[in-house]
């Protein structure tokens, strides 16, 4: 019988010795009235108090000290397996109720306390095999519930023989002897996947990040040594550095190794799922606590990198916005569910990087943070070889230097900067007023089309030159009148006021 991993075969299994052991020793139960006579204490206490209450207690006492017969342990193992397939049954029920209650989110109180209640179950079914064991198996013989009938008792019909318990080979019958088979070697199944090849794009296999070496007088060198050691690396010059592609993880290990031994300068490139994910909480309150906020989300099973409240830098005031750089796990995007902090409304958005040049805070270059920057580290202010942050110069500078394009009066992170990179080199789009005045231009000052370099002549009748410049004005205005009904009401409403502000609307109404 066995039931949850539990056997208990062993302790219902025939043995002969044990059985002889118990038939010799245990003798059939006594009555009292053979205690009363034959036992010595009762003799002695009956002489000394007669009640009858005494004697019951003496015999009771005397009673389990007495071997007991073979049926009453037979008995007693039918009890304790009783109990055993009992609490094994609650014990099962009570284990698919915990499970069912896990998988709903059921209340955590209900689940300890039928947590509680299987432990108990548990205990009781030990307690009963820690009986069964120090009881051994069942002595009765011809017990039909402890005992199976053997066919090796029987005597073998076609043979004649007797089973022989002592062998572990029985003799089998001619009929029934099992015959060498012949092994038959079956053909392998071919199996073929006709997407196969898709899985050897490149697009398919992880791509191994970069490492960006700054060109200096010597990279060539550099450039040779690496190739020596690595022929499989590929070189690009991308925004001023050496873009270096290893061939793998190992080998860009190795080849940033060997540009630290030769004090080379370089950025490491980032893969993207090492990048973490960043999000916006907003409408926050502008005091939040940041250390306080990171408790918050951790405590909602987000791991935090950093946490940064965003700014107007113009007008140097904070936003109730926070900056969140969060590790991607398995439940990192379960972030953007939060609907409540401290019982206050929320949004979580991902955030959206503004097309901006970034600036290295330890080496003040360009297109790179300081987080994966290996080189020298270099300050805008005093151009010393420490980071900005360490400057002895904590006040305003004055007329400072760039040390970029080593101009006076601005610092290489002004963005006017002639050094500094250009994100949009498109042109702006011409306002209306724009396009306006520069037609203007063109029809006050006509240029000849055959001969650019020969102006037309002037006309002698001065009237007449100022009566077409007028007429063309006046074209032109009724034009703007039929193209923009409401412009002579916004013209005078213009006149009126002289707040920026309201001026700024009244024109934007002219595209309404």
């Amino acid at each position: 019988m066995s039931e949850d991993g539990r056997s208990r075969s062993t302790l219902s299994s025939s043995s002969i010795a044990l059985s002889n052991f118990y038939n010799s020793t245990l003798s059939s139960p006594i009555s009292p009235a053979h205690m009363q006579f034959n036992s010595p204490e009762l003799n002695k206490d009956q002489k000394k108090e007669d009640p009858l209450m005494k004697f019951t207690e003496n015999w009771v006492k005397c009673s389990r000290n007495l071997p007991k017969s073979i049926y009453q342990f037979c008995h007693e193992i039918s009890l304790r397996e009783a109990t055993i397939d009992k609490n094994q049954a609650f014990a099962q029920s009570c284990r698919k109720v915990i499970n069912d209650l896990q998988m709903e989110g059921g209340n955590a109180a209900i689940i300890s306390s039928r947590q509680n209640e299987l432990l108990n179950y548990q205990k009781k079914i030990e307690e009963c095999e820690a009986v069964l064991i120090s009881i051994g198996p069942c002595p009765v013989m011809n017990c039909p519930k402890h005992h199976e009938t053997r066919k090796e008792d029987a005597m073998d019909t076609e043979t004649g023989q007797y089973g022989d318990h002592n062998s572990e080979f029985k003799v089998v019958s001619p009929k029934k002897a099992a015959k060498n088979s012949a092994t038959k070697i079956n053909s392998p199944i071919l199996t073929a996947n006709k997407f196969q090849e898709l899985t050897n794009l490149e697009e398919n296999k992880p791509k191994i990040p970069t490492i960006n070496l700054k060109i200096d007088s010597t990279y060539n060198l550099t450039l040779q040594e690496i190739h020596s050691n690595f022929p499989e690396t590929e070189n690009k010059l991308i925004k001023g550095f050496i873009s270096i592609q290893a061939n793998s993880p190992e080998n860009r290990i190795k080849i940033i190794e060997l540009l630290k031994r030769n004090n080379k300068e370089f950025v490491l490139s980032e893969a993207r799922e090492d990048r973490p994910l960043k999000i916006v909480i907003k409408w926050l309150p502008i005091d939040q606590d940041k250390e306080e906020l990171r408790e918050i989300l951790e405590s909602n099973g987000f791991k935090i990198l950093r946490i940064s409240q965003l700014r107007n830098f113009r007008e140097k005031t904070l936003y109730p916005y926070f900056l969140i750089d969060v590790v991607k796990t398995e439940n990192c995007l379960n972030i953007y569910n939060l609907k409540t902090i401290k019982h206050l409304r929320i949004n979580v958005e991902p955030y959206r990087k503004k097309n901006r040049v970034t600036i290295c805070f330890k080496c003040s270059n360009f297109h790179h943070s300081a987080k994966n920057c290996e080189c020298k580290p270099r300050c805008i202010k005093c151009a010393g070889s420490h980071e900005t942050r360490d400057c002895s110069i904590k006040n305003k500078i004055d007329n400072p230097t760039c040390i970029n394009c080593e101009g006076e009066g601005h610092l290489a992170s002004w963005r006017g900067c002639p050094k500094f990179p250009k994100t949009n080199n498109r042109p702006p789009i011409p306002t209306y007023a724009q396009k306006l005045k520069s037609n203007l231009n063109k029809t006050t000052n006509p240029i000849n089309q055959n001969n650019p370099s020969v102006t037309e002549p002037i006309t002698t009748n001065q009237n007449m030159h100022d009566f077409q410049t007028v007429a063309r004005a006046l074209k032109t205005v009724k034009e703007a009148i039929n193209m923009f009904p409401n412009l002579l009401e916004i013209s005078k409403a213009l006149t009126k006021t002289k707040d920026k502000v309201e001026r700024l609307n009244l024109l934007l109404k002219l595209f309404d």
